[in-house]
């Protein structure tokens, strides 16, 4: 029987038996193994994709039943090579021992997270019931959940578990909302200056005055990411993709700060 529908945003046409099922159509036919077979019988969820925007046991679907539809897998959840945020909680937080339930963990977790962006413990625990592992208590499981949805609500897109991080949160937030007079009152020495390739300015109140003026023309919408957050004893830089008015841009920061935590000198640039 024929069959066309979309894998990983990818359109694939087979012809299958009636009879196979759907996890087997993905490893078998089309050599996704990160789905698992592990009970047969729809209990475990280690074979667990998204049909459709939906989370599905691919154990007790037929391929038949997919024509027309959207599958995605495990394979399909990191981007050009880099994981995803729940993908990269699972490997910051330890969230898997042996990794055979981890696809269907997986993708059971990107179903409760699209439906809530911030579930608490509770949640998360009762969308796992239907995962089962035999290596852990899932302490690991819901730690990695949550790493992910810190991150991802984080106005920063980063785990914010040090002073100097705080402090660029914080930045960032001042920016999104157009609050000049906040981010210079909250964050800069007297005399701080902030520089750049072409201009340089100094003290609080030409601060202010620079800052609104950058917000009239930039609107900054969001950080898409934030990389190579580096720490030193007296301040912090990072590259950011951030989304403004204009469009996309890369940016990149060096702070300098007192012992007060206050920024002394600022510069700023784009790539």
């Amino acid at each position: 029987m024929e069959i066309s529908l979309t894998v990983n945003d990818l359109p694939v046409n087979e012809d299958v038996e009636p009879r196979l099922l759907l996890v087997d159509f993905l490893r078998d036919t089309l050599n996704l193994t990160g789905t698992k077979v592990g009970c047969d019988t729809g209990q475990c969820g280690s074979c667990t994709v998204m049909l459709d925007g939906v989370s599905v046991k691919s154990c007790s679907r037929l391929a038949v039943q997919t024509n027309g539809g959207d599958v995605q897998t495990v394979e399909g959840l990191a981007s050009n090579g880099r994981l995803n945020t729940l993908q990269e909680g699972f490997w910051e937080r330890h969230g898997l021992q042996c990794g055979f339930c981890t696809s269907g963990m997986l993708m059971s977790m990107t179903d409760l997270l699209q439906r809530n962006p911030t579930p608490d413990e509770a949640e998360i625990k009762k969308w796992l019931d239907g995962n089962l592992c035999r290596c852990t208590g899932y302490i690991k499981v819901v730690e990695s959940v949550q790493y992910a949805v810190q991150k991802s609500t984080s106005p920063v897109r980063m785990i914010v578990d040090t002073p100097y991080k705080r402090i660029y949160e914080r930045q960032v937030q001042y920016l999104i909302d157009a609050d000049a007079d906040a981010l210079v009152e909250d964050h800069y020495h007297p005399d701080a200056v902030v520089a750049s390739f072409d201009f340089t300015v100094k003290g609080k109140e030409n601060l202010k005055a620079h800052f609104v003026n950058y917000m009239k023309w930039v609107d900054i919408q969001e950080v898409i990411s934030t990389d190579k957050f580096t720490e030193t004893e007296d301040g912090f830089s990072f590259e950011a993709t951030v989304r403004t008015n204009y469009g996309t841009a890369q940016v990149y920061d060096v702070f300098v700060l007192d012992d007060d935590g206050l920024v002394t000198y600022h510069f700023t640039g784009v790539k």
